[in-house]
């Protein structure tokens, strides 16, 4: 990390229920999880305690009224900020400093008595000043909320079709567009000057306001304000019933996956069991005909020892001795009456192990029945999970998704309708005070803000090399277009791409400003925030965006910035999805679990 940058290192929120906080580090971050558990919030908290006007208040704040910012420079100096929920000013701490003081909240050019003057005098940009108006020549003085939307991208920004370097907002496209030139050109605006107009040309500024005034009524058509602000309340329950469809779908498809894949770890166990039994069917089958043998065997000794024993004695038929004369071995009787006595006690042995045998299949046998049962009743409810899985993963649930995703892109296209309502009311009375008022006709300079054809190329470039180490899909040719500064990749519009691609690549273009800054030691805080990139794994919207789910682009983007982003830079992801397994290890990971039992929940 540069000297003249910082870092982000905690965010905690703190009052009277206690703090909650989460740390972030040099290199890969990423905070993934459920949906609805505060991970864009802490984008958006982060933006607030970098000099945002407002955030936005949600349920979970109760029992918490101020929220710290803790930053650590590239030398190691720390710093914390402080400020309330609703707003103010921001109490320093750390640093040189012995005791705390407060910043202001409004930029003032020069001072560092303000948030945005002292961050700037951090990254060596205190005093700049960028074109604020081309057409008039006029300067602005460089504020910290310039750079802010450079390294903080929400979510609702990363999708939108207009050029990373500018919000839309054709006011503050001249200053925003010369403050990317200012990052990638290490200058500023000031050898411009500004000529003295002594005689206001009140007819030429009517003239600018009747183009936006007329700009502003082309974006709003036919659309009443009354009926869009009707809408737009609409619009917000429509999304909180989908939003929460959404939710218990995710968690039910969770729950069947695990259902599922317990049924076949249960099943394999019982085939098993089975097969094991049907092994001992076979070879106790071997052991009673054993049995059977010798039990014949033995039977056979058992009759022909009993006959010899009562054969009745008689004279010798060849010389006529009588049985008292003949010379018969007195222990020959002895004997074979022991032979059958025990061939009988073998025979009942092999018989009792034969019984005990027997009662041993049997036993095996209604187990093996009752197994049978019990798996072909496994088998009905995998089929049933199978359906149950079907049904949550079917079109019409990811059709539920892409409506949920258009629909917050129709809220945006209506608030924004909205604005230009306020905002066509704001220039006409400022067109009616310049038309009271009258004038003369004045002079006129123009200046133009355009960055450099050579640093243009060297950008894209860069860009270029990102997207295709990310193996996005294509030849990855990319082209700075001045018209529209934006770039144009194998020859297509960025903004013209479905929204996944729109997310990642605007991703490219910002961390490929970062790593240009970086590389060639120039003004960047030299830490980058980006809501959700992978929008595309997400809630992919038509067949470009369908294009990265058969690809590795997932996996090559956590390994780039792995191998691209360690000590020295910062890269916060914050994402739905979990990262590839095998690069864990080398990230720092926060899962929100949206599951008050399992892990950490959410942001608070």
């Amino acid at each position: 990390m540069s000297e003249c940058g910082f870092q982000l290192r905690r965010v905690q929120f703190s009052g009277p229920s206690g703090e909650r906080h989460i740390d972030l580090f040099d290199g890969l971050n990423v905070i993934c999880g459920s949906s609805d558990t505060g991970k864009s919030y802490l984008a958006e908290t982060v933006d607030y305690m970098l000099g945002g006007s407002e955030l936005r208040k949600i349920d979970e704040l109760d029992g918490y009224d101020r929220i710290t910012l803790s930053l650590e420079s590239g030398s190691g100096e720390e710093w914390r900020l402080e400020r309330a929920l609703n707003g103010g000013g921001f109490k320093l701490t750390g640093g040189d400093q012995d005791e705390s003081t407060v910043l202001k909240a409004t930029h003032s050019h020069g001072a560092t008595d303000n948030l945005s003057g002292f961050l700037l005098d951090k990254l060596g940009l205190l005093g700049k000043k960028v074109l604020k108006s081309s057409a008039k020549s006029t300067l602005q003085s460089l504020g910290f909320r310039n750079i802010a939307r450079l390294v903080i991208v929400q979510e609702e920004e990363i999708a939108t079709k207009g050029s990373p370097f500018w919000s839309g907002q054709f006011t503050t496209k001249t200053s925003e567009l010369a403050t990317v030139k200012l990052l990638v050109t290490g200058m500023d605006d000031s050898a411009i000057n500004t000529p003295i107009v002594k005689v206001v040309d009140n007819s030429g500024k009517i003239a600018l306001l009747d183009d936006l005034i007329s700009e502003l009524a082309d974006d709003v058509g036919d659309s009443k304000r009354e009926e869009l602000e009707a809408q737009l309340e609409k619009i917000g329950v429509t999304l909180e019933r989908y939003r929460k469809s959404i939710t218990l779908n995710e968690e039910l498809v969770s729950e069947l996956m695990n259902r599922r894949q317990n049924n076949v770890f249960q099943r394999q166990l019982v085939s098993e069991r089975i097969d094991e039994i049907a092994d001992l069917f076979t070879r106790f089958d071997l052991l009673r005909d054993h049995y059977d043998v010798d039990l014949e065997r033995l039977e056979s000794i058992k009759e022909s020892g009993s006959m010899l024993i009562y054969v009745d004695e008689v004279d010798c038929p060849m010389c006529g001795a009588a049985p008292c004369n003949q010379h018969l071995e007195d222990d020959d009787e002895a004997d074979l009456r022991s032979a059958v006595l025990a061939a009988s006690a073998e025979i009942a042995k092999i018989e009792q192990l034969k019984k005990d045998l027997v009662r041993i299949i049997d036993e095996l046998k209604n187990e093996s029945g009752e197994l049978s049962k019990g798996y072909l009743t496994q088998q009905k409810e995998y089929a049933e999970i199978e359906v149950s899985l079907q049904k949550a993963l079917s079109p019409r649930k990811d059709e539920e998704k892409i409506n949920y995703e258009d629909l917050i892109e129709f809220r945006q296209d209506v608030s924004k309708k909205i604005s230009s309502f306020e905002r066509i009311e704001q220039l006409t009375q400022r067109k009616f005070s310049l038309e009271k008022e009258g004038g003369s006709a004045g002079g006129k300079t123009t200046a133009v803000v355009s960055i450099p054809d050579t640093i243009g190329n060297s950008l894209s470039d860069k860009i270029s090399s990102i997207l295709d180490d990310w193996n996005f899909p294509g030849e990855c040719k990319v082209v700075f277009d001045k018209g529209s500064s934006d770039f144009i990749i194998d020859g297509k519009p960025r903004g013209s791409r479905g929204k996944g691609l729109r997310s990642i690549t605007h991703a490219a273009v910002s961390l490929g400003l970062l790593e240009y800054a970086q590389e060639n030691s120039l003004p960047h805080p030299g830490f980058l925030v980006l809501d959700s990139p992978l929008l595309a794994y997400f809630a992919p919207e038509g067949d470009d965006d369908l294009l990265l789910r058969g690809s590795n682009l997932k996996e090559k983007f956590y390994e780039y910035l792995i191998h691209h982003h360690g000590s020295g830079s910062q890269i916060v992801i914050i994402e739905n999805q979990h990262p590839p397994q095998e690069a864990l290890s080398n990230m720092h990971l926060a899962v929100f679990t949206n599951n008050p039992h399992e892990g950490r929940a959410g942001l608070l």
